[in-house]
């Protein structure tokens, strides 16, 4: 079973960059539900901006580094 993956600018399928729209997508999610409280399950510890922030940099990173790889 092929894993699906996301097209680049260039027409070619990117397994980094379905990488990097998941990583986003679970941060994000992450940063939105932070601090919601389930009862009696727990509660989920809220996501200061630091560490949001720092999340985001080190996935446009991977994005970034990337993209000048494949202009090398």
């Amino acid at each position: 079973m092929k894993m699906p993956t996301v097209t680049d600018s260039r027409g070619r399928e990117s397994t980094t960059l379905t990488f990097v729209a998941v990583s986003w997508a679970v941060v994000v999610l992450r940063f939105a539900v932070g601090g919601l409280s389930f009862g009696e399950y727990g509660t989920i510890e809220a996501t200061g901006a630091g560490e949001f922030g720092a999340a985001v940099a080190l996935i446009l990173g991977i994005w970034l580094g990337r993209e000048w790889t494949e202009k090398q």
